[in-house]
């Protein structure tokens, strides 16, 4: 995290540890309040690397499950990078910052590990990969009031999901909404801390948790050092997600996830789940079901949160011919039981 804007964050209320929010004094009432007001959060915990060169545009269209020469300037969109056996290594937020120039973000934990394999993929190609995490903050901003907020600090907002606006040295990305509007906001530290102190005058901070409760609301999937491999895109959703091209040609991993999608049939998916539970479930966590006999098991939790009522919140992976059997459980003992439901149109 960028020092200056530690400091403003620290200065402001925010209790930080190893670089990242954890709360701004109130866990509890953070949780509460994404549910139902104006909100925003330090997005630190998001790395962003930058892509640039002359071959740049061929070269993530050679790497990412999406159709990056479709992606037009001042667009964003959803892209995986996936294993040769098509399982998911990183899923990206790529913006096309300029012609030859694109914004990657990512969780910061697979920061590194990305940055050194796209390197080994550069070669002789007129590619740069630069890591901007310290030169650009990222704010999430969300509530019934979010356009009208935002609205007075840049021009005109992005219309549709993944459009982005760029004004007075101030990027804007509409994101997929929940109940409310969300987007993310980037920036350098001056222009944030200008960002934060307008938003502050209606908006309650949060921390990263919260934030990522809303991501799941939305059946907005992640990756993370817990889950890598674990998921082909089409059972993270991605084909809905506008993150999968099935025309764009060849990519790592291409061949296996095409050919799920014209020769096989999906037989795990996500879904959403609700966990009523003391304990803390995780990401990478399997799920059991008396009604499974694959050896993969019953299901892999994706990402999950505790809401403001102490129930936990999640996206899982799933049999699909055991998600209606009702007797899905955190632990193989059948003592924690997991409810499911269907992804809706909005998620």
């Amino acid at each position: 995290m960028n020092s200056e804007w530690l400091n403003f964050l620290q200065g402001s209320g925010a209790e930080i540890e190893n670089e990242c929010v954890t709360s701004f004094g109130n866990p509890e009432q953070e949780r509460h309040v994404v549910s139902s007001g104006d909100v925003m959060c330090d997005l630190s915990h998001l790395a962003v690397l930058e892509v640039s060169g002359d071959d740049s545009a061929d070269f993530l269209q050679n790497q990412f499950t999406n159709d990056i020469g479709a992606l037009d300037i001042g667009k964003s969109q959803l892209d995986g990078w996936c294993s040769p056996k098509g399982r998911l290594l990183v899923l990206f937020h790529v913006i096309r910052h300029e012609n030859n120039k694109f914004l990657l973000l990512l969780p910061e934990e697979l920061r590194d590990y990305a940055q050194k394999r796209l390197q080994m993929f550069v070669m002789r190609s007129s590619v740069t990969i630069d890591d901007l995490s310290n030169q650009l903050v990222r704010i999430g901003v969300s509530g019934p009031d979010a356009e009208q907020q935002l609205s007075s600090l840049v021009d005109h907002l992005p219309e549709n999901i993944d459009d982005t606006v760029n004004a007075n040295n101030i990027q804007v990305i509409r994101l997929r909404p929940t109940l409310y509007q969300r987007f993310l906001v980037i920036t350098d530290s001056i222009h944030a801390e200008k960002v934060w102190s307008h938003l502050d005058v209606q908006s309650t901070p949060v921390s990263r948790e919260p934030w990522e409760l809303l991501d799941i609301r939305a059946g907005a999937p992640s990756i993370t050092l817990k889950t890598q491999e674990s998921f082909v895109p089409q059972m993270v959703n991605l084909q809905a997600l506008n993150g999968l091209s099935f025309t764009k040609g060849c990519y790592p991993g291409q061949e296996v996830v095409a050919r799920m999608e014209y020769l096989g049939k999906l037989k795990r998916k996500m879904y959403r789940i609700t966990i009523l539970d003391e304990s803390t479930p995780a990401d990478g966590s399997s799920l059991y079901s008396k009604s499974s006999s694959s050896p993969q098991g019953a299901g892999e939790i994706v990402s999950v949160q505790k809401d403001g009522d102490g129930v936990w919140e999640g996206l899982a992976v799933l049999e699909v011919a055991i998600a209606d059997a009702g007797d899905l459980t955190l632990h193989e003992d059948e003592t924690i039981p997991v409810t499911v439901q269907e992804l809706t149109a909005k998620d």
